[in-house]
């Protein structure tokens, strides 16, 4: 993903020259709150069925550093990449015992092996990053030019 800004590059540059630390102090508050942003949109807007809600508190990560932001999944949520990516249909087959048991309303079922649909693909990170995009380029903008402004 790339952003996008218009700005005076004189100006940019005649503000990095008299402040270097301001601008790099802006452009990490920026990225901060650009991967916020993106964090908060992925947890309030994907289509994969909640279950614990342990993906939407836990199960998106970030880290910052300069002018550089990361964003993705927690390995703490070990499933959130077959949610995020998606898996064919497969098979399910018991490790250790002779059977797969799992209760079905008041009724235990037993098999041999299980046929799993898979798992519908839901890139919500990459949504949000796409939604979120034209306001962190607009912020960014104007955070660029009140500094230019400012010194």
């Amino acid at each position: 993903m790339k952003l996008k800004f218009d700005c005076d590059l004189e100006k940019l540059v005649k503000a990095f020259e008299a402040a270097p630390e301001k601008v790099r102090q802006m452009v990490r508050v920026q990225m901060k709150m650009a991967a916020r942003d993106i964090k908060e949109h992925a947890a309030t807007h994907h289509r994969y069925k909640t279950r614990s809600g342990n993906m939407e508190r836990s199960g998106v990560e970030t880290a910052v550093e300069d002018a550089r932001a990361e964003i993705f999944l927690s390995p703490a949520v070990p499933y959130g990449v077959f949610l995020h990516e998606g898996t064919k249909a497969h098979n399910i087959v018991p490790r250790s015992k002779k059977a797969l048991r799992w209760v079905n309303g008041n009724e235990f079922i037993f098999a041999k092996k299980v046929r799993h649909p898979g798992i519908k693909a839901d890139p919500f990170l990459y949504s949000a990053a796409e939604k979120e995009l034209p306001k962190i380029e607009k912020r960014f903008q104007i955070a660029l030019d009140n500094l230019a402004e400012g010194l």
